[in-house]
């Protein structure tokens, strides 16, 4: 009997009921196990995708407040300018011959009579 199988081998090698041969008799436990090492890289890798995530996130924020502060900045700037504008203009408007001596008249000045001036040489 060296060449031909028993029944009982042959049924341990087929599925009972369909009578196909099964080439991998066994059912193998598929559960997941990691190594320590594995779970190690597994959490840096993790950790490497959150910090750029949120360093990404952060830069888009931060760029979209630096625009806020521009255009904030911009407009103070032009608030300043049209101060300044107005501020010559009245500097030079006190600075005239015409009002000063209209202040001087309601203060209650008059002008000098030509005797009254005395050059130095």
């Amino acid at each position: 009997m060296g060449g031909r199988k028993t029944r009982n081998e042959l049924n341990r090698l087929r599925n009972h009921g369909t009578g196909v041969r099964i080439h991998n008799a066994k059912k193998k436990d598929r559960e997941l196990r990691l190594t320590p090492r594995q779970i190690v890289v597994i959490s840096i890798m993790f950790l490497i995708f959150m910090g750029s995530g949120i360093g990404y996130v952060w830069s888009n924020f931060e760029g979209t407040q630096i625009g806020y502060d521009l255009s904030r900045l911009q407009k103070r700037e032009m608030e300043l300018t049209e101060l300044h504008r107005k501020l010559k203009l009245e500097l030079a408007f006190l600075k005239s011959p015409q009002y000063l001596e209209q202040a001087a008249r309601k203060a209650g000045l008059h002008p000098t009579d030509p005797d009254q001036v005395i050059l130095i040489p």
